[in-house]
């Protein structure tokens, strides 16, 4: 799961900026002092003509994600506005179009592709052309008076407001008349911190944003570039938390997290999710289905009012087309199912189908993912959504942060309706329903890019951590060869013993081996493993020949890693552990 720091927060601004005619403009732009991309932008007479392009390349964990916008406005003679974007975060991008007249001002037709067209209400005062909001920032400029204007920001189909004040003259190299401005920019519910120097001559030359603590720097590639950030501060590393160790993290019923960081974070809550004091929440799985919950029907027909947002086709989530039938038959739900067993079989089923956990895939359709099979929690997220929603189960998408091995981290997973709850599962770890240690920052409906709620994730993470208030392996229970794991799972194993330490686990048997719940492993984990079946117990193991690991399938979906196993000895251990649930 990813956010689009120059999407969403510098659009608004990036659509401004115009040019005299036939000149090209380029920016840089930097992350937390590394560079990840830039803009072009384009300006003709004849015809009157603005073209856009943006694009970000950013690594993660040693994978290039690489992401571009462009954008196209044109003027007809009448004034008559005809804007066309493509967002490209996968392989297939995400297309619109939308148009504007004089003789409707007040309306903006907006229009995506596998989206129902849409009339917006155009602001009054609103700017649509961006050579009125360039004329506007050169003015205020030359004027060295406020800024405040809202214009179209066509990735998300939102309005964005762009409210600044002059700080007065600092010049910049090669550009000896710019005016510093400092204030906010908002795009929906999104704010950052602005500061941005404009020339009365060429328009904007520099803007420095802050966001969910993170600093986005864009600037004319005239001016010289900033001083390089220190290794391992990059922004994927940063939005990763560290978690005092825990052998059976997946497994745990509850915990107490407290935010150590600068400001409050007020965040929603429900069933799994209640909080204690300031800064303080109580995180919990979910309450299996009782038995009126879970024999509740999918929906046929129409749909209640409370659930068709729930339902709805999407330009984010195409399962009208003929590629999730086929889906569907793969699937195979029984015709009776009801909506737990749907949700249960969906979250398999897509955690099966996609077999590249691919890191690179910034936020493809559903569509894309139904054909391609590939990308990370964000891909699972919306393909499971829209097979729900074809089944007639109403569900949605949650931004939070999800704990896993000694990482909290940003995450994207999935809700369904039952009864009048919404309970989590996680199809990218095949979990229903979801584990325990995640915090909900906000639910989407999925609507389009600009309901996706990264907006709601967009607190101060990298300016403090959630962590669990001690102690934190109260549960576990060591006795010689026993051990009683969370959730009440006892392991015990004849001739063996269990060494906990510092939140780690070891397995004392012939030789140390360390052993941890896991997620269920993927198929790139499992790629060359061999299946090993318990002679007596019949218990299931996948044992890895070149890395010595051995995965046990246990019940309601649990798995134990353990390291450091020959095949002889996996065979033992899969016969001799006993497992009590």
């Amino acid at each position: 799961m990813r956010p689009l720091p120059n999407l969403a927060l510098a659009l608004f601004l990036l659509l401004s900026r115009g040019v005299d005619a036939q000149e090209i403009q380029r920016y840089r732009q930097w992350i937390e002092g590394t560079e990840t991309g830039g803009m072009e932008l384009t300006v003709t007479k004849q015809p009157e003509r603005i073209e856009h392009r943006e694009w970000t390349q950013l690594e993660r964990l040693g994978i290039t994600v690489r992401q571009e916008m462009t954008l196209t406005t044109a003027k007809a003679l009448d004034g008559a506005l005809h804007l066309t974007w493509k967002v490209s975060l996968s392989e297939e991008p995400m297309r619109g179009e939308a148009d504007w007249s004089p003789q409707e001002p007040g309306n903006l037709r907006v229009s995506i592709k596998g989206g129902t067209p849409a009339v917006l209400k155009v602001p009054p005062g609103a700017y649509v052309w961006p050579g009125d909001s360039e004329t506007a920032l050169k003015e205020a400029a030359r004027a060295r008076r406020p800024i405040r204007f809202t214009e179209f920001a066509p990735s998300t189909q939102q309005w964005a407001t762009l409210d600044l004040q002059p700080l007065g003259p600092e010049p910049l190299p090669g550009f000896p008349d710019t005016v510093r401005f400092h204030g906010q920019g908002l795009e929906g519910t999104l704010a950052a911190e602005l500061e941005v120097w404009i020339s009365p001559r060429h328009g904007e030359v520099k803007q420095l944003a802050k966001m969910a603590g993170l600093t986005v720097l864009l600037q004319r590639v005239e001016l010289p570039p900033p001083p390089a950030p220190a290794p391992g501060s990059g922004f994927f590393q940063r939005t990763l938390a560290q978690l005092p160790p825990h052998p059976f993290l997946p497994w745990i019923p509850a915990a107490v997290l407290r935010w150590k960081g600068r400001g409050q974070q007020e965040l929603p809550q429900d069933a799994q999710q209640t909080r204690l004091g300031e800064n303080l929440y109580r995180v919990q799985a979910a309450a299996e289905p009782s038995p009126e919950e879970a024999a509740e029907l999918p929906v046929k027909g129409p749909a209640a009012p409370a659930d068709a947002a729930f339902l709805a086709a999407t330009p984010l989530l195409q399962f009208r087309d003929p590629a999730f039938t086929a889906l569907l038959t793969r699937l195979h739900p029984p015709p009776a199912a009801s909506r737990w067993e749907l949700a249960k079989r969906v979250t398999s089923f897509v955690f099966e189908w996609i077999t590249e956990k691919d890191m690179s895939v910034g936020f493809a359709s559903a569509l894309e993912v139904a054909r391609n099979g590939r990308g990370d929690c964000t891909e699972h997220g919306v393909l499971a959504v829209a097979l729900l929603r074809k089944l007639g189960v109403p569900a949605r998408a949650v931004v939070g942060w999800v704990g896993l091995g000694e990482v909290m981290g940003l995450h994207f997973w999935v809700e369904v309706k039952l009864g009048q709850r919404w309970l989590p599962v996680d199809p990218t770890f095949d979990q229903a329903p979801a584990s325990a240690l995640r915090l909900k920052l906000g639910t989407t409906d999925l609507a389009d890019l600009g309901s996706i709620g990264w907006d709601a994730a967009a607190f101060s993470f990298v300016d403090g951590a959630w962590v669990p208030e001690k102690p934190w392996t109260e549960a576990i229970r060591v006795a010689g060869d026993s051990l009683q794991a969370p959730g009440g799972t006892i392991l015990r194993l004849p001739g063996g013993r269990w060494a906990l330490q510092e939140g780690r686990l070891q397995l004392l048997w012939t030789d140390p081996h360390a052993i941890a719940a896991v997620t269920r492993p993927t198929p790139q984990q499992l790629k060359g493993a061999r299946l090993l079946l318990g002679s007596t117990s019949r218990t299931r193991g996948w044992w890895n020949s070149r890395d010595r690991i051995l995965w046990l399938e246990l019940s309601h979906g649990r798995w134990l890693q353990v390291d450091r196993m020959q095949e002889p000895l996996a065979f033992r251990l899969l016969d001799l552990l006993e497992i009590r649930t």
